[in-house]
């Protein structure tokens, strides 16, 4: 089991994203000997002109039967798209409010905080930023949000993608969320054997001078990588980019090696939503841009 996930969880809505999701989690629960967990998130109807929605009770709600039945359907798909033979089979929890889920992320969220140690996986669409402030984005709110490892699986992710990860690409920059997101990367990477490519971008122009010790900036930032990683018996490669632009540079060499369906682990610097909107982050914007699952750790 990995010293930083003891549960897996993926939100489920019956969608085709959600059953990629659920196949790219079940890989993971595999992968982290963790059991998986199914989730979904049942709202109330809004109530009707003659109820009180304050003292609307969700046994009382008429319509609740056949909200329960859909919360049926989707687990049942997500069931039908995890890898067979999963043991434990995976848990099916719903989430439901005696009033109103007004904001399914932050009921996940808050799922999410009280199951020690748990990683979450969601499907996701890719939508501009004005796309994200039009329409709204779970995945987008949740990743601002978790306080946890966070797994996205975009919606074009086919079934076949999301059962395999043949390279894990590590982002690094020498700090220590990069740092902590070596240590899933490579317990991840250990157990599917496969090699981690470290990817340091350095901006273009810039010479990397020494450190007081003679160490070069790159040369200290791929050694911390190395020891956090550990052992890892496929291999880890070292990749220098003298780029401007990093979450583009991270996505290329995604998109390099995508016939080997790759798996982006980062770090993210833990801001607040509206400091990333104003500072910008590489991390989401790699999860916009990845053509690939991308999982981030804060």
């Amino acid at each position: 089991m990995s010293e930083q996930v003891s549960r897996i969880i993926v939100p489920v809505d019956g969608s085709p994203t959600a059953a990629a999701a659920a196949r790219h989690a079940s890989l993971l629960a595999r992968l982290l000997d963790a059991p998986l967990q199914l989730l979904h998130v049942m709202p109330l109807n809004p109530a009707e002109l003659c109820d009180i929605p304050a003292n609307r009770q969700a046994e009382a709600d008429h319509d609740r039967t056949v909200r329960l039945e859909i919360a049926g359907e989707a687990f049942a798909k997500a069931r039908a798209a995890i890898e067979p033979g999963l043991t434990p089979a995976p848990e099916e929890v719903v989430l439901e409010d005696s009033t109103f889920i007004r904001h399914p992320d932050r009921a996940i969220v808050a799922h999410a905080r009280s199951q020690p140690d748990c990683l979450l996986v969601l499907g996701a669409r890719h939508l501009s930023e004005v796309g994200k402030f039009v329409q709204g984005s779970v995945s987008n709110e949740v990743v601002h949000r978790a306080r946890c490892p966070v797994t996205i699986v975009h919606d074009d992710a086919s079934m076949q993608e999301a059962s395999g990860i043949g390279r894990v690409l590590l982002p690094v920059d020498g700090s220590l969320h990069a740092n902590q997101a070596a240590g899933l990367a490579g317990d991840l990477a250990r157990s599917a054997e496969v090699p981690v490519e470290l990817v340091f971008c350095q901006p273009g122009g810039q010479a990397g001078g020494l450190e007081e010790d003679g160490e070069s900036q790159a040369g200290r930032v791929f050694r911390l990588a190395r020891e956090a990683l550990g052992e890892i018996p496929g291999g880890i490669e070292e990749v220098l980019l003298h780029e401007e632009r990093f979450a583009e540079a991270i996505v290329s060499r995604a998109r390099h090696h995508l016939a080997e369906r790759p798996m982006i682990v980062m770090g993210r610097r833990g801001l607040g939503k509206w400091r990333e909107s104003l500072l910008g982050s590489v991390s989401h914007r790699v999860i916009d841009l990845a053509p690939c699952p991308v999982t981030v750790v804060v």
